[in-house]
């Protein structure tokens, strides 16, 4: 049986608490977080690494979750970003975002957005991987 690296996923959140839990969430679900403070920062990992999932704030400095989803957006246009944002789900349209997560949020909301977005079948071709 082939054995498949776990798929990386990109948080992209300011507020390092919640960078933690995401990242404890996400390690839990038996994938592998990549964490970046802001928009910038996380544009310079993605240099690097292709993940499969992009969950990102909306609020942050240097480059918020708008810019970064339209940056994203112009060269890996069919990557799943999930925007995070107390503000509602009426910015999911307008910044791009495939989905929006509502802040706070709960354990089993990630858990459920991580299987939607990265659980695949033995049948299905591999996707975004470690390295």
């Amino acid at each position: 049986m082939e054995t498949r690296e776990p798929f990386l996923v990109l948080i992209v959140e300011d507020e390092e608490p919640i960078a933690t839990a995401l990242s404890f969430i996400i390690e839990d679900a038996g994938y592998v977080p990549l964490i970046a403070m802001h928009g910038r920062q996380a544009l310079d990992v993605l240099r690097d690494r292709y993940p499969a999932l992009i969950i990102t704030d909306l609020m942050m400095p240097y480059m918020n979750g708008a810019q970064l989803i339209q940056a994203v957006r112009a060269q890996h246009r069919d990557l799943p970003i999930v925007l995070m944002t107390a503000a509602g789900p009426r910015y999911s349209a307008t910044a791009g975002a495939d989905e929006v997560l509502p802040k706070p949020f709960n354990v089993d909301d990630i858990e459920a957005l991580l299987h939607r977005y990265l659980v695949r079948s033995s049948s299905d071709p591999p996707r975004s991987y470690a390295h």
